[in-house]
């Protein structure tokens, strides 16, 4: 359901939202993330518990000095949250089953929307100019990760610049050479970012991580300090993954999330990336790395531009989407054919690199 307000009466529901937070409770704590030195965030915790869940979940952002800040997030557990667009914001709207509202207002002919609602998911989420609001239906870390990774979708608007994205993608390397998995889900880049991570490589990512291009190239940096990993691959990689700490069921119940604080020795900032890498699971006794025709390159950037604005639900910003075409299209990309031997495809990967 969209619900389009005019620009009064959507400027008066924005002012609803802001005061929303302090009338659920004072701020319990707060916090700031350095968005690989792009951005800065300070996060204002309107419950005693979400600090915490944030340093696992977000923990390789967390800034240790508080500074400037460029935009805020306010966070706090909702007691109105199954009708919250109603006895909140007073807007009389019926929603019968759908679990979806939107909140746009009019500017001239189109649309601006500001909130998104999803009430299946357990989370409302709001944004006005540098302010983005979370309202949670409750606050544990199984509850947070139902609408997916923490704060990710306006993780990504804040770092929407001309030279930078928020990306869903996975990278790791060695010796500062830096290998960007490109590849939607199911093709084995986070069992093989994962799997190099515990084998000694330097790691940035196995899920989402923000690219900078910069006078040095492109740069990856990390963002979350949790992996997803089914049960099946977390006990095929034990022993090496036995410091990872639970955390909690993902929205699905069909993975482990798992905090990997244990190697933030191993995270890399800033990180250049030297290759593009486009996996596939194949069926072949050994791993082999084959160059990327000019057809396959162009189909593993479309991969990973399409699986993040879909994950990010902005298939509609053409700017964004050529701004990451052009980000990716400066890269050398090959095609890894990924064998059931994991340690095999980790060797093949080091030695790929080794050689650039």
């Amino acid at each position: 359901m969209i619900a389009s307000l005019s620009a009064g009466h959507a400027a008066a529901t924005a002012a609803l939202i802001r005061d929303r937070a302090g009338k659920t409770g004072p701020v319990a704590d707060e916090l700031y993330l350095d968005l690989g030195g792009i951005k800065r965030v300070r996060v204002l915790c309107h419950h005693p518990e979400l600090k915490e869940i944030i340093i696992r979940h977000l923990g390789f952002c967390v800034a240790s000095v508080e500074g400037g800040f460029d935009a805020v997030i306010h966070a706090w557990e909702e007691p109105l949250y199954n009708d919250f667009h109603n006895e909140v914001l007073g807007l009389g709207l019926e929603r019968g089953d759908d679990p979806y509202v939107l909140l746009a207002r009019k500017e001239g002919g189109s649309l601006d929307i500001f909130a998104e609602f999803e009430y299946g998911a357990g989370v409302l989420r709001a944004w006005d100019g540098d302010d983005y609001y979370f309202a949670f239906e409750r606050i544990d870390d199984e509850s947070l990760l139902r609408p997916g990774h923490l704060f990710v979708k306006s993780l990504y608007k804040i770092l929407n610049t001309p030279s930078s994205s928020l990306v869903h993608g996975a990278c790791v390397g060695v010796d500062g050479k830096g290998a960007l998995l490109c590849a939607r889900g199911g093709r084995g880049k986070s069992t093989l970012a994962v799997s190099a991570m515990l084998k000694g490589f330097e790691y940035v990512s196995d899920d989402y991580l923000i690219l900078e291009r910069s006078d040095r190239g492109l740069l990856a940096s990390p963002m979350y300090s949790v992996i997803a990993l089914s049960p099946g691959m977390r006990r095929r990689l034990s022993p090496d993954i036995a410091p990872a700490a639970f955390v909690a069921d993902n929205a699905k119940k069909d993975k482990l999330v798992l905090n990997i604080s244990a190697w933030s020795d191993s995270v890399r900032r800033r990180y250049p990336v030297r290759i593009g890498l486009f996996p596939e699971i194949a069926d072949v006794s050994e791993p082999e790395v084959i160059p990327c025709s000019a057809v396959e390159k162009g189909k593993a950037i479309t991969h990973m531009v399409h699986s993040t604005m879909t994950q990010m639900l902005d298939q509609g910003d053409a700017a964004a989407v050529v701004k990451l075409v052009n980000m990716l299209n400066s890269l050398d990309f090959y095609r890894i054919l990924l064998s059931p031997d994991i340690l095999g495809n980790v060797e093949c990967l080091r030695n790929l690199l080794k050689n650039i």
